[in-house]
């Protein structure tokens, strides 16, 4: 009964707090990211605005089952276009995760062909990919997923995309591929800069504003990457498990049964993090996203030092001469 409990309360309240974590965060990283011109001439920067969007639609939907009110099951449309929406939002999340790394390891790259991969033209144009990519893919959610009689459950009703879910959809598309996607990349780009590093240590070169405010963003998104790869590698790993032993299930005992829906609910909730933590990594990583908030909120609240203008003294005397005539 404690473990039931236990899974419970998390699945009331881990939605709860991440929305209130999270959609704050994502909110300031699109002002920042589209507001301030320093960060928006960088190409991580569309990739960084359409995961922050994709972050309130995951931490929205998550939300929407705890309030009593809203349910998939209040009819076939609404359970049609949920499973449909939390596919599509969580796998284009994911996938920009994996657009950041690959932003950071082609930026690195010593070759200029790779280089010429990150600008805001490609950006531009995976972010749209992305968003039409994932709506038709997952167009079979709205085909095959509908209530099942007798306790209305909002599900797949075809066996054949039930075991798809199962084995591809859900573990490869949502976690296991991101996640390879992810590792791949931060070894990649932590190669190059290695070797960026030993060519500044001989060569000695004199750091623009630019290259520094590079190398700040590709800290800020090497550091969001490694959170991502421990946030997601426990998720992989359940579902790995689920596939495994799906053939077992009507063979499991209550108590085994009970700790596979805490570990799910746990796995959810760490893989959660992805989606409520960029702002608070981009903040602590880089200095210059602190001094520009903090410059932005000085002047929100009128606390910028009184500027000295200078007075044209010939014309104050003018003045105190007519006044005396």
């Amino acid at each position: 009964m404690f473990i039931l409990e236990a899974t419970t309360q998390l699945s009331f309240w881990g939605p709860i707090v991440f929305f209130c974590i999270g959609v704050p965060a994502a909110l300031f990283n699109i002002i920042i990211f589209i507001g301030f011109k320093t960060f928006r001439k960088s190409p991580s920067a569309y990739y960084v605005v359409g995961q922050s969007l994709l972050d309130v639609s995951v931490l929205l939907l998550v939300l929407l089952p705890v309030i009593s009110s809203v349910s998939t099951s209040v009819s076939s449309t609404v359970c049609k276009l949920g499973l449909f929406l939390a596919q599509v939002t969580v796998s284009g999340a994911m996938s920009f995760l994996c657009l950041t790394a690959f932003d950071r390891w082609a930026c690195t790259s010593r070759s200029a062909r790779v280089r010429r991969l990150n600008s805001n033209h490609i950006a531009r144009y995976l972010v749209l990919f992305t968003f039409l990519f994932w709506s038709l893919v997952n167009i079979p959610y709205l085909i095959f997923c509908d209530l099942i009689p007798p306790t209305y459950v909002c599900f797949s009703t075809n066996d054949v995309f039930t075991k798809i879910v199962f084995y591809f959809l859900a573990p490869i598309f949502s976690t296991v591929f991101p996640l390879l996607v992810l590792i791949i990349f931060i070894v990649l780009t932590h190669r190059n800069i290695r070797l960026i590093a030993h060519i500044h240590d001989q060569q000695q070169p004199v750091r623009t504003r630019s290259s520094m405010w590079e190398q700040q963003m590709t800290r800020m998104m090497v550091a969001q990457t490694i959170l991502s790869i421990f946030c997601t590698l426990p998720r992989a790993i359940f579902y790995t498990y689920s596939a495994i032993t799906l053939e077992q299930n009507a063979t499991k005992s209550f108590n085994q049964i009970s700790i596979e829906l805490l570990v799910d609910q746990l796995t959810i909730s760490i893989m959660s993090i992805n989606f409520v933590s960029s702002f608070y990594i981009y903040f602590l990583f880089s200095p210059r996203l602190r001094q520009t908030i903090k410059i932005h909120l000085k002047s929100l609240c009128h606390l910028t030092p009184n500027q000295v203008v200078p007075i044209d003294n010939s014309l104050t005397i003018a003045q105190n001469r007519m006044r005396h005539h």
